[in-house]
């Protein structure tokens, strides 16, 4: 077996042998958690066979732990085409779309894995949750009774007010592929935030299929397929009124999109918000806050974090929030490792207080610059965004020249300039030129 410490050895002039290498070596990598140094063996292996499946399912496995979900999706969906008996695939590809908001697709796949196996536990618990992030509160209720997952489907009861008739708790057989998050967390505080520590679309789906009224035709199907399951209610009392509608928080720590829209923060070490988002806030020893400055290279500046009028403060403590969205935009929790997010600073709504922040600035030409917030984490920050947006991979080598007010921030190693109107196409002016390696914002229209 590899020294999983050795250094790389260099090519044997044999391709079978340096694809073996190159792939065994990324699985070692792997399972050491050295997720950056594993994927560029497996991409170095995937280079000698474009095709293996073992190659191409690890490297679905990296893509999702570092965020990589467009690139995750599309391993996944070949694998899915190529093998439509094997469940893991279907499985990873189903819990992809879930990461990236995109609750309908993975309840489309997930229902064909428990069809054609019905004591897939964790896929029962995956189809709960696009069930719930449909507004469909009975299927979800059915799927994760039939998963064995009774919290969550207690939380269902609990505010709902539906009982079972019954409750199944079948076994996880191995497959012949890895899935990709069998510790993913299925309690009722899982809040699912999308990470995109190098990661795209999950923004830009979660803000097109967040809540449900960002898609009414999805909405519109699910609550009336749950009313023709449903048997009719009568009148609610006042008790069964406030138990249906209560807001559950989640744990300490977490952050939870209710199906109405709104967020509900359980803050533990402070959490910056701007003060419009606010709908309620529940703090032991009274709210104690502090307004946010802009930083430039690790210096406080004399100028609020987010602009006048409506810039960020931190609530310090523990406490728990209640954040609307603006009309016509959407929250969206995003989950931050150690890669940096830029962010337009005007779209920032809040972050968690351990999370660390930086201003810059983005050239948009006439000496003229839009300003912008690095992120990083650990921790989860909120975005306010109104779409419909777009993503697009910046490739080394590749130039790519946008214009300024379409840019909503970016990820990964990418630098912007502005581009003269003297080099632009016939004059025009406001483009931004990105090169470098990574993905970058931007609004649809």
């Amino acid at each position: 077996m590899a020294d999983r410490a050795s250094p790389p050895r260099p090519p044997s002039g044999d391709p079978g042998e340096d694809f073996l290498f190159h792939l065994y070596r990324g699985g070692e990598l792997l399972q050491d958690n050295r997720v950056v140094e594993a994927r560029v063996e497996l991409e170095q292996a995937l280079e000698l066979s474009p095709a293996d499946p073992k190659g191409q399912d690890l490297l679905g496995v990296v893509y999702f732990r570092l965020g990589l979900y467009p690139r995750a999706i599309a391993i996944y969906e070949k694998l899915v085409q190529a093998y439509p008996e094997s469940l893991e695939p279907r499985v990873n590809l189903a819990l992809c779309f879930l990461k990236t908001g995109q609750p309908a697709r993975a309840r489309q796949e997930l229902e064909r894995v428990v069809a054609q196996q019905a004591g897939h536990q964790r896929a029962w618990g995956y189809l709960g949750l696009a069930h719930q992030a449909l507004g469909d509160a009975d299927r979800a209720l059915h799927a994760f009774t039939r998963g064995g997952h009774e919290a969550m489907a207690r939380r269902i009861m609990d505010a709902t007010g539906m009982t079972l008739n019954g409750q199944r708790k079948p076994s996880l057989p191995p497959g012949s592929f890895q899935e990709i998050d069998r510790t993913m967390d299925l309690t009722p505080s899982s809040a699912l935030p999308q990470s995109i520590s190098a990661g795209w679309d999950a923004l830009l789906a979660a803000a097109d299929a967040g809540p449900p009224r960002a898609t009414p035709a999805a909405t519109t199907t699910a609550t009336h397929a749950a009313k023709s399951d449903s048997p009719p209610r009568g009148p609610l009392s006042p008790t069964d009124l406030g138990r249906r509608h209560t807001l559950t928080f989640p744990a300490e720590g977490k952050i939870a999109a209710h199906p109405g829209g709104v967020l509900l923060v359980a803050a533990t070490s402070g959490f910056a918000v701007r003060p419009s988002l606010v709908r309620s806030m529940a703090y032991t020893s009274g709210p104690r806050h502090k307004p946010m400055m802009r930083r430039m290279r690790g210096k406080s500046l004399e100028e609020p974090l987010g602009g006048e009028g409506d810039g960020l403060v931190e609530l310090e403590g523990r406490g728990d929030l209640v954040l609307t969205p603006p009309p016509e935009h959407e929250l969206v929790p995003i989950s931050l490792e150690e890669e940096p997010l830029y962010l337009r600073e005007d779209l920032l709504g809040g972050f968690e207080g351990a999370m660390s922040y930086e201003n810059g600035r983005m050239p948009v030409g006439d000496g003229e610059a839009v300003g912008m917030v690095q992120l990083r984490g650990p921790g989860t920050l909120v975005a306010r965004l109104k779409g419909p947006m777009l993503a697009l991979d910046v490739r080394e080598g590749k130039s790519t020249a946008l214009h300024a007010p379409s840019v909503l921030g970016w990820m990964g190693r990418v630098i912007p300039r502005a581009l003269p109107p003297s080099e632009a196409p016939a004059g025009v002016k406001s483009l931004v030129v990105f090169s470098g390696e990574g993905t970058v914002l931007l609004h649809g229209r």
